[in-house]
């Protein structure tokens, strides 16, 4: 159960009178009521306080729950005086003074005295906008705007009031749902209270303050879970793919083709489309030194730059046409089609990478023919390579490629950085075994992070 769960059912249990033991020797419920009731006919007597109309009696049918024997089910009203806040008039209130915040109550100071004034040891409670915040008045003489009322209790212990009146949130919620939430002096006045002797309300908020503090400690130990839940969360994919690129994530098969062969394909595809004029050649890689390793990878796997695997293109440019702006604010969805006439031509189901601005280094993949968006390239992936091992693996070194952009007002992706990057080749059986698993385990891990 979670604290804030158990803070409900511990004031549940009080105001049942479950919480703790009853003592026969305690002066039962009856004559304290009766106690009560002579005070606020004394108090009539003295004007101190206005005749209210008569409460309506207590049905079975209304009783909620069972409470102890020597206790007594009343109407608040009966054990009360309730003071309905009015906002001030100008002139009272002294400008020089800041306000008060009291227990998430704004209390205004006054110089002139208004009429409705709340004394120490009253419960305030608020009863428009956001109600049913309650707290305790340990400050004196305060006035109370219209948005609260104050409630002195008869003979009460007033923690014991107070404790009750915040297992009511709920119903004090519920009373004021309407366009303008709040609720009204009857709503607190009828409502059912069970009254306790004096002595079992002392000893239930005692145990109550004990058991609240326990609930406390609950609690912080509930957000250091959350932070290590969503810390978890968050890194898991990362671990992953970490497992992934070391080879440890599925099993080599040794019937796999080594990726020592497979990179003589992609070496000489390479050569191949230079010769068609596709790609521009560019200064040869620097060689891979044991220096460089930076883990160990299997046997049949092959370190390699990620420049000899997939290049970054500028395409060619097209005119006379109508194709829609692929940017990344419309390939998120984010904005309408604009369609252009000419530009960079991008085919349907081609990847293209973001190389200007905040997320340099992210790929997409076109979901229509269109044209290429001024901050990115395209992306050409070796077809001797299964193109989502490419992917995960350019996913994996996102935040090397953010921490990395050249650049001041507009941050470019470091291509240098990005060709020379090294990644591990495995066989091509593996790399499609490799990203089914990851497909499999990322999809757990968004399933995770809904459920924290």
């Amino acid at each position: 159960m979670k604290a804030a769960d158990l803070r409900k059912s511990i004031l549940q249990y009080a105001v049942e009178g479950k919480l703790v033991q009853q003592n026969i020797h305690d002066e039962p419920a009856d004559m304290l009521y009766d106690k009560i009731i002579k005070e606020k006919e004394n108090l009539i007597k003295q004007g101190k306080i206005k005749k209210e109309k008569p409460l309506p009696t207590i049905t079975d049918d209304e009783i909620p729950y069972d409470i102890p024997t020597n206790w007594k089910w009343v109407r608040l009203g009966e054990i009360i005086i309730l003071l309905s806040g009015q906002d001030l008039i100008l002139s009272y209130i002294n400008n020089s003074d800041s306000d008060i915040k009291y227990n998430n109550i704004e209390i205004k100071r006054w110089t002139s005295k208004p009429t409705t004034i709340s004394q120490k040891n009253d419960i305030l409670i608020t009863c428009k906008g956001t109600i049913g915040k309650v707290a305790i008045n340990n400050i004196g003489d305060i006035h109370i705007a219209r948005q609260i009322m104050s409630i002195k209790p008869i003979k009460i212990f007033n923690l014991y009031l107070q404790l009750f009146l915040l297992s009511c949130k709920n119903f004090f919620i519920d009373k004021g749902k309407s366009i303008i939430p709040g609720i009204n002096r009857n709503d607190i006045l009828t409502i059912l209270f069970p009254l306790p002797p004096l002595k079992e309300q002392e000893r239930i908020v005692k145990k109550v303050d004990e058991l609240m503090a326990l609930c406390d400690k609950l609690e912080q130990e509930e957000e250091k879970l959350l932070s290590l839940d969503k810390h978890f969360a968050d890194t898991l994919p990362k671990s992953i793919l970490q497992y992934a690129v070391e080879g440890k994530l599925v099993q080599q098969d040794i019937h796999d083709e080594p990726a020592s062969m497979l990179y003589d394909k992609i070496i000489k595809e390479k050569e191949n489309i230079l010769k068609q004029g596709k790609i521009k050649k560019e200064k040869p890689l620097p060689p891979i030194t044991d220096d460089d390793i930076p883990y160990d990878i299997p046997n049949n796997w092959k370190w390699v730059r990620l420049g000899e695997v997939c290049n970054l293109l500028n395409g060619n440019k097209i005119t006379n046409t109508n194709l829609p702006l692929l940017n990344a604010k419309y390939l998120r969805t984010r904005q309408e089609k604009q369609m252009y006439t000419e530009g960079i031509k991008v085919n349907k189901h081609d990847y293209i990478i973001l190389v200007d601005g905040e997320n340099s280094g992210e790929v997409f993949r076109a979901f229509e023919d269109g044209i290429l968006g001024s901050t990115f390239k395209i992306l050409n992936i070796n077809s001797n390579l299964y193109n989502n091992y490419i992917l995960y693996i350019l996913y994996f070194y996102k935040d090397t490629f953010k921490k990395s952009k050249k650049g001041a007002a507009i941050p470019h992706l470091d291509k240098e950085l990005f060709k020379n990057i090294l990644i591990p080749l495995p066989p091509l059986k593996e790399q499609e075994r490799i990203v089914k698993k990851v497909d499999e385990l990322l999809t757990c891990c968004n399933k995770l992070k809904n459920i924290i």
